[in-house]
């Protein structure tokens, strides 16, 4: 009954004494019986007898209960070499565990065949038979592999980030993170307030289709950001992990901000702005004469003086609620307030200063300047 290597190589399958000595290194797949009625040696026959050994020695390692085409990770993957008498059997590289290079299976996705170690045997007939093999080494934590024959891991692109190691994809940085290095073995950093996660639009694609095919097709501008964008102006974001420019507020009226502002800013006392989303100070408008405010961020001005449009002295101003109501005019006898008995005397005063030190009339009861 023909063994495991008698099969392998097909009925009939020529044997000859480069076959004997090699029951050491094969554990129970291979037999001496190979060298029953050696026959002269070919190329052909060479040829054969190396696949033959080849797959004693690959009968030898641990393997999965299921076919597959690639090595497992932490497995040997085991090659054939070029040989220059026989050189249709193999092709030529210069990397001995390439798969396409050397006549084998590479290792799978998620590792490395990092390191390819030539090996020699010398049969009990003295032909010195040569083999590759390599440890499949999987990827270090921060690379992926998404292929399988491969000699290095690609480190994750800058958005990107994996934990574990033998990973075959790197995982976007969540919307709100971000990640501006390559090889990125930890968790993407918080994006700043005043802030949020955009990602752009090629290198994603660069990242999940290309190179690195990392998690996801569809694109996300708010995952695998590389940076964080500030809110615009007239916006801002006081809490870390913006996910989107949707999360900016809008300053209310009587503040402002320039981009990327964690908080709003208020107009200075003596202006008002009664509009929102304003960009810089300079929006902020002077109170027009004869009003004022009092404190930042005003959204209005009041008239703090005895005619609305008109400046006064400081000694006239008040607070807001004071003029513009009959009250003011009552011998309550508040300081600063005029009494009801003196108010023709304060009128004409009024008159005759907006007629002499302005040119006005409007201060005038009358409308005439005397």
């Amino acid at each position: 009954r023909a063994s495991r290597a008698d099969r392998a190589g097909g009925r009939g399958m020529p044997r000859n004494e480069d076959a004997d000595g090699w029951e050491s290194l094969c554990r129970g797949g291979c037999s001496r019986r190979h060298t029953r009625n050696s026959r002269p040696t070919s190329s052909r026959n060479r040829w054969l007898t190396s696949l033959l050994f080849v797959l004693c020695l690959a009968s030898s390692l641990p393997t999965p209960t299921h076919a597959q085409d690639c090595v497992p990770q932490s497995s040997s993957a085991i090659f054939m070499v070029y040989q220059a008498e026989n050189p249709d059997a193999v092709f030529f590289s210069e990397d001995g565990c390439l798969a396409g290079g050397g006549r084998g299976n590479g290792c799978c996705r998620g590792s490395k065949c990092a390191v390819c170690e030539p090996n020699t045997k010398r049969s009990s007939g003295g032909k010195e038979m040569s083999w590759n093999s390599c440890l499949c080494e999987p990827c270090a934590p921060g690379s992926a592999q998404f292929r399988n024959g491969m000699t290095k891991c690609e480190p994750c692109p800058v958005g990107w980030y994996t934990r574990l190691a033998g990973q075959t994809q790197c995982d976007p940085c969540p919307p709100g993170t971000f990640n501006g290095d390559f090889g990125r073995s930890t968790l993407c950093d918080m994006c700043p307030s005043g802030t949020f996660s955009l990602s752009d639009v090629r290198a994603y694609r660069e990242a999940t289709t290309k190179t690195y095919r990392g998690v996801g097709t569809v694109f996300d501008p708010t995952a695998g950001a590389s940076r964080c964008a500030p809110c615009p102006a007239g916006t801002y974001q006081p809490d870390s992990g913006g996910r989107s420019q949707e999360e900016c507020r809008e300053c209310p009226p009587g503040q402002f901000s320039a981009g990327g502002s964690a908080a709003c800013d208020s107009c200075p006392g003596g202006t008002y702005q009664p509009f929102a989303r304003q960009t810089s100070v300079h929006a902020c408008l002077p109170c027009p004469a004869g009003t004022c405010s009092d404190t930042e961020g005003s959204e209005e001005c009041y008239q703090c003086c005895p005619v609305a449009n008109l400046r006064c002295d400081a000694y006239l101003k008040k607070a807001k609620g004071f003029y513009g109501q009959v009250a003011w005019y009552s011998n309550d006898g508040e300081v600063g307030r005029v009494p009801t008995d003196r108010r023709e005397e304060f009128l004409e005063r009024l008159c005759d200063r907006g007629c002499r030190e302005y040119g006005v009339v409007n201060w005038c009861v009358s409308g005439v300047c005397k």
